[in-house]
C-alpha cells in the first residue's frame, strides 16, 4: 500500500468518525456511551486485523464508524442495523467511495449483528462483528444494560451471543477473551435486581 493511499485512507476514516460523532450528538442515542464504544471496537478490529492481513482495512474501520450510527434514535434500538446500512449507503457517496466499495461497508455494517436472515459472508464483515462482539467484553456494554432494567437472563443471553460471534477471531485472541467471559457471567448472575 503506498504512502498517498495510506494518507486518503486515513482522511477517510477521520471524516467518517467526525461524521459518526456529529450525528450522534445531534441524535437520541439510546446510550451516551456509543462514541466510547466505537472506539473500543476500533481497537479490536485494528488486532483482528494484524491476523487478516488480505482484509481491506479501510473497508473495516469505516464500517467501524458506522456499525452503530443507527442508535442515534431510540425507535431504530432493536434493528440499529438496519438503519446504520441505510445511513452508511447515504453518507459514503459524499466521500467519493465508488459503489463497489460502499457495498463491502453496507456489508459488515448491516451483518454486524449476525443475526440468521442476514449473516457475515466477508472476511471485513467477520472482522467487524467479533470486534463488536469482543468489546463488549472489554467495555462497561453488560453493566449498562443491566442498570437499564435488562433481565440478567437477557444480558446473560447477550453475553453468549458475543462470545459464539467472536469465534471468528484468532485463537490467541479468543484465549484473552476466557477469562473476561468466566468474569462477566459470574458479575451478571449477582448483579442486584
Amino acid at each position: 500500500m503506498s504512502k498517498e493511499y495510506e494518507v486518503q485512507e486515513s482522511q477517510l476514516v477521520v471524516a467518517t468518525r467526525e461524521h459518526f460523532t456529529r450525528t450522534i450528538s445531534e441524535g437520541d442515542p439510546v446510550h451516551q456511551f456509543f462514541p466510547h464504544h466505537v472506539r473500543q471496537v476500533e481497537k479490536w478490529a485494528s488486532r483482528i486485523l494484524e491476523f487478516y492481513p488480505e482484509a481491506d482495512r479501510e473497508v473495516v474501520l469505516l464500517a467501524v464508524w458506522l456499525h452503530d450510527i443507527g442508535h442515534t434514535n431510540k425507535a431504530n434500538m432493536e434493528n440499529h442495523e438496519i438503519y446504520s446500512e441505510q445511513e452508511a449507503r447515504v453518507f459514503l457517496p459524499t466521500l467519493g467511495l465508488p459503489e463497489e466499495r460502499i457495498d463491502m461497508v453496507a456489508h459488515c455494517v448491516r451483518t454486524h449483528r449476525c443475526k440468521p436472515d442476514a449473516l457475515p459472508e466477508t472476511i471485513e464483515a467477520k472482522v467487524l462483528a467479533a470486534a463488536d462482539s469482543a468489546s463488549h467484553m472489554t467495555d462497561i456494554v453488560y453493566i449498562y444494560m443491566l442498570n437499564d432494567g435488562i433481565s440478567k437472563v437477557s444480558v446473560l443471553d447477550k453475553l453468549e451471543r458475543d462470545i459464539r460471534d467472536t469465534q471468528s477471531i484468532p485463537e490467541p485472541l479468543q484465549e484473552q477473551l476466557i477469562p473476561l467471559q468466566t468474569a462477566w457471567r459470574e458479575l451478571i448472575s449477582v448483579f442486584p435486581e
